[in-house]
């Protein structure tokens, strides 16, 4: 257990945090495929809202990346801030009782002055550099009155304060380390630590009885494996931790431990759903709430016995969606009210108790993760991470839109009247293409037995001219970052940094097909897009993002990451159609080298003839790709690496159209094949590897090659394939960060147009998906691009 006794020493001031803002004239875009429209007064900061708390009359707590806020709500008006080193805690502020003060958790920077030799465990906290840590702070002024000793590192959840002491005399807070998979127990006076107590997997949120004996914390990631349990790794490397799993790779539910916080010990592990993240106590009627961000319920604890006598399944839309993501729950007063926070559709779900029937729902900022009731009831506070959407940054010494520039919101809702309930509910469906429940219509139509084939079938069930779909991944780029030259669009030429010169053959795509100047990353890197990619939606997970110190979810390494819905290419094997892989989602190699990847370019250029089965030999000497998730490693190219620069894509793309022959000569392609195709990713100016330019134009010219090879074989009069961008972090829009590059090609596609329709991520898989593998529906989208049409007088020429 990584633990420091030495009290934080003082370090430099930080600069005051800035104010938040009321009116956002200039909002960013929900890149999900959703409105916002929320409720309430609102205020906006500067970076994502972690945690919220009503303080006194009028007052709320909030606390973001770097700051904690005491704020006027009504008002705006900032009555005090403190800024500190790293990230709030999740859900991360708590008020005391009996003190008033404000205990904000937080990681931090460990003091270089920190004397390894007199603090136990400092040598693994001088490694990561960042500790966890609660302080104390006035409730009526924002100054400090005690910080924690370094209780763990990289990440921490929200803390639970105890109104009485305990039979150990001591009046105790409890604070779950969420990286170091244990809860501390401290005195809530003077913040010294008590104890700490090992825990499942991931703890994320507490709570404590009013005499402190006794505290309940969610486990995200559940128990520990045990010997017997099916299980995998968080990443890669040896030392990573082990998750149990499910026959799928998916991980298992998760749990709530109950500690008896008098003698340090774990009395019961009670399972729960999968992703519990938010849990509130009734301890008058003796029921835990707990939501289950990737079960899309909330389960219910009887306390009195430690079982669980529940479940309120969310899911107020007609559709089977999945991805609600219930993120954090409170009570009202007399706990005949249960309002639970949904991440994946922009609003709060009122329920009344104890039967859990759905009263309503109320429109909240972009992914709402933080909630919390006033005292007297009528009002609620709720803090969303991405809340109006990015703003203007400067990456890369240029000043645009950047998907980075989070502008986190606060919105306090004054409880609604009956009507206004029924209306902000109405008004939640629309923000997410939804059905309520009680709408007399039904979501969709059933097929129809005599429906002529199209491209894109109108209703599910109906049949499709397309029998495969090639989807090709790439790296990071925005929309003027490539397309600032076009033309024509939605296109600013001042933000072009791979124009038409290095990326010849993206444009030529877009120039032929169709220009997607409206098409937008959901995520913002590629530990959010891939997984958006692959399966549609996302979990709370990689969006905290809770992975620090564990993993990088990018490329298919952390179970925790995996939305219960599963994968597209696991819908199209459920379906019985055929799938193939080239390295998405599969692990990336453990050495990465820019000696192989030179080598390989110089006998790429001096190969003369060019010899394909060369390279894929080459390259099949260096990698065994394999993947943890079973759907996955059936249909990998084992000699495909995952996600790599070490490999040009052009070298790739040899692979690619090696397997393409044997296609060929067998006369049968899978129905879906996925590509990762890296390259544009670049190495910025690391010394030994190609230059941005070079390293983009290596991608583009794979990308040429790929779809050169596929446009004239025999499969391409039932073909379509897409290009996309995994995110769009690394660069500056003119219209939003999010907005990305998204290509396509198929005998059936629209020819020489812009489409200025809005389109995301989930609407290319919902695409993808129609013809293939129709499934659940995120809760993002419920719409398929619309750019796959009837087949044009040019339908069944080549691409070239």
């Amino acid at each position: 257990m990584i633990l420091s006794f030495i009290v934080l020493l003082q370090v430099p001031a930080q600069p005051q945090p800035l104010a938040p803002r009321r009116e956002i004239t200039d909002p960013g875009t929900i890149a999900t495929n959703q409105r916002v429209t929320p409720a309430g007064v609102q205020s906006v900061f500067t970076d994502r809202v972690f945690g919220v708390r009503f303080g006194r009359p009028g007052e709320v707590w909030v606390s973001i990346h770097g700051a904690a806020y005491r704020l006027g709500w009504r008002d705006n008006a900032m009555l005090g801030s403190a800024a500190f080193d790293g990230r709030a805690g999740v859900q991360g502020i708590a008020i005391d009782p009996v003190t008033g003060r404000t205990l904000v958790t937080s990681v931090g920077l460990l003091p270089a002055d920190l004397a390894l030799s007199r603090t136990p465990g400092s040598q693994q906290l001088a490694q990561t550099k960042v500790v966890a840590q609660l302080t104390a702070y006035d409730g009526h002024a924002v100054v400090p009155r005690w910080t924690s000793p370094a209780l763990g590192d990289y990440i921490v959840g929200s803390p639970a304060v105890a109104a009485r002491a305990n039979a150990s005399g001591h009046r105790v807070v409890v604070v779950p380390l969420s990286a170091n998979d244990a809860l501390a127990i401290l005195d809530a006076d003077s913040g010294s630590l008590l104890k700490t107590v090992p825990l499942g997997v991931l703890p994320v949120a507490a709570v404590v009885n009013t005499d402190g004996s006794v505290a309940y914390v969610t486990n995200l990631g559940g128990p520990k494996p045990g010997p017997r349990d099916r299980a995998a790794r968080q990443c890669c490397d040896p030392f990573a931790e082990l998750v149990r799993v499910d026959p799928r790779g998916i991980a298992q539910p998760g749990s709530v431990t109950r500690v008896d916080l008098v003698t340090g010990t774990v009395t019961k592990v009670i399972p729960v759903g999968r992703h519990p993240t938010g849990i509130a106590w009734d301890e008058q009627g003796a029921r835990l709430y707990v939501a289950n961000g990737n079960s899309d319920t909330v389960s219910i604890i009887d306390t009195r016995r430690d079982f669980v006598s529940g479940t309120i399944a969310v899911a107020p839309f007609r559709e089977r969606s999945i991805g609600l993501a219930p993120t954090a729950v409170a009570l009202s007063p007399e706990a005949s009210t249960l309002f639970v926070t949904l991440g994946g559709a922009n609003a709060v779900a009122i329920y009344g108790l104890p039967g859990g029937r759905l009263k309503g729902l109320v429109p909240t900022g972009w992914y709402p993760t933080t909630v919390d009731v006033s005292a007297d009831g009528h009002t609620i506070a709720v803090g969303s991470l991405f809340g109006v959407g990015s703003g203007v940054g400067r990456p890369l010494a240029l000043t645009g839109r950047y998907v980075h520039s989070y502008r986190g919101s606060v919105n306090v809702i004054a409880e609604p009247s009956e009507a206004e309930l029924a209306a902000y509910t109405t008004s939640v469906a629309q923000n997410n293409r939804l059905t309520l429940r009680t709408d007399s219509a039904g979501p969709t139509l059933p097929a129809r037995a005599n429906a002529a084939p199209r491209a894109v079938p109108e209703r599910p069930g109906e049949p499709s001219l397309i029998d495969h779909v090639v989807y090709i991944v790439r790296e990071n780029r925005t929309y003027d970052q490539v397309f600032g030259d076009m033309g024509k669009g939605a296109s600013d030429s001042s933000l072009l940094q791979y124009g038409r010169d290095v990326t010849p053959n993206a444009h030529a795509l877009a120039d032929r097909y169709v220009l997607l100047d409206h098409f937008f990353a959901s995520g913002g890197n590629s530990a959010d897009g891939h997984n958006w990619l692959t399966q549609g939606t996302e979990t709370e997970y990689p969006m905290w993002p809770l992975y620090t110190g564990r993993s990088y979810p990018s490329e298919g390494v952390d179970p925790l990451a995996y939305s219960a819905g599963g994968f597209l290419w696991e819908a199209a094997q459920a379906k019985g159609k055929t799938v193939t892989v080239f390295g998405e989602y599969a692990p990336s190699p453990q050495w990465y080298s820019d000696t192989i990847r030179m080598n390989m370019l110089t006998q790429y250029r001096d190969s003369q003839p060019h010899n394909r089965a060369f390279f894929r030999s080459r390259v099949a000497k260096l990698y065994n790709t394999r993947s943890a998730i079973p759907s996955l490693d059936r249909v990998l190219v084992r000699e495909y690496p995952g996600w790599t620069m070490t490999v040009p894509d052009i070298v790739k793309a040899d692979i690619i159209i090696e397997q393409l022959r044997e296609w060929e000569a067998k006369r049968a392609m899978p129905n879906l094949v996925l590509i990762i195709l890296p390259s544009d990713h670049t190495e910025g100016t690391n010394p030994g590897w190609c230059t941005p330019q070079a390293c983009v134009a290596d991608n583009d010219l794979a990308l040429g090659q790929i779809v050169e090879a596929f446009s004239h074989s025999s499969f391409w009069k039932s073909m379509a394939i897409f290009a996309v961008e995994d995110d769009a972090q690394n660069g500056v829009d003119h219209i939003d960060g999010h907005r990305t590059v998204a290509l396509m090609a198929s005998p059936y596609a629209r020819r020489g147009t812009v489409d200025a329709t809005f389109y995301s991520q989930p609407s290319m898989v919902k695409t993808i998906e129609r013809p293939i593998c129709e499934r659940a529906s995120s809760a993002r989208t419920k719409r398929p691009t619309s750019h796959l049409t009837a087949p044009s007088s040019r339908g069944s020429r080549s691409t070239r």
